[in-house]
């Protein structure tokens, strides 16, 4: 598949299925790849559009500062590269926040919303710094790759799940070792998280929306979601409960279900 240049950079991405176009946004420092059981499920009814935001993958990593409203106009810009109009988005993590900047700044390329565990927070609710010393985050993120994969794997994923799939571990910290952008471009990942306080701004958000949640996600707690679900009085709330942040790879089936169904009630064309 190919690259093209939207904007200051050259962004990969891939086409799969035909349909409306959904398009899948990766969380903070995850490449496409991190979907790739997705992608089959959806190409069957959908025109799936998966991409590697600035920073990860295959697409362009600049050292300067990121935004996630910056991966927003990424986004619309590769849109309007390879002809999509609009879109349904689904975003897990910090994809989800993106998604939720491509509604508020971008509202006519949105025809509908899946926010899957994205944090909500603002320095006004929560009182707490944004960033860490920039010198020991860039000195964290030089890591090796394979070992701050395999963190992340057992952060977000329960271990009773890992030890009955010991070959998909593998493979998801192959995946996200792979797709790691060089130290830089992980630290302005992270920035751009820490930096975006989007809340007082989510009232704009009018496309139809569902929030996806894990009961059990250290990462997103439930109480951060309830956050966001006040904010957003119309949105769908589904709860998947003992889930962990990576919900739709634990709960792979349970999640294509609710969020297929989710996408098939709001075709802007009916099958």
């Amino acid at each position: 598949m190919p690259k093209v240049k939207v904007g200051d950079i050259n962004m990969y991405y891939e086409i799969h299925g035909k349909g409306e176009p959904l398009v899948f946004i990766d969380g903070c420092n995850m490449c496409h790849k991190v979907l790739y059981r997705h992608v089959p499920v959806y190409a069957k009814e959908f025109k799936v559009i998966s991409y590697d935001n600035r920073g990860t993958g295959k697409s362009d990593k600049p050292d300067i500062p990121y935004s996630l409203e910056l991966m927003a106009k990424d986004l619309a810009g590769l849109m309007d590269v390879i002809g999509i109009n609009k879109a349904h988005l689904m975003g897990y993590s910090m994809g989800g926040r993106i998604a939720e900047e491509m509604a508020m700044n971008y509202p006519d390329k949105v025809i509908s919303l899946v926010l899957v565990c994205p944090v909500t927070w603002s320095v006004e609710l929560h009182n707490q710094p944004i960033l860490p010393k920039e010198e020991e985050l860039r000195a964290w993120f030089a890591r090796p790759a394979e070992i701050k994969a395999q963190d992340f794997v057992e952060g977000v994923l329960s271990a009773e799940f890992l030890g009955k799939n010991p070959k998909l571990k593998e493979k998801l910290v192959e995946i996200i070792a792979g797709g790691y952008g060089p130290p830089h471009a992980q630290y302005w990942h992270f920035y751009a998280s820490r930096t975006c306080d989007n809340y007082a701004r989510l009232l704009q958000i009018k496309a139809p929306t569902i929030i996806i949640s894990g009961g059990a996600d250290k990462t997103v707690t439930p109480d951060n979601i309830r956050l966001l679900k006040e904010r957003l009085p119309g949105t769908e709330l589904l709860m998947m409960e003992n889930m962990p942040h990576f919900l739709f790879v634990e709960g792979f089936d349970e999640f294509n279900r609710i969020m297929m169904d989710f996408l098939r009630r709001h075709r802007t064309k009916k099958a």
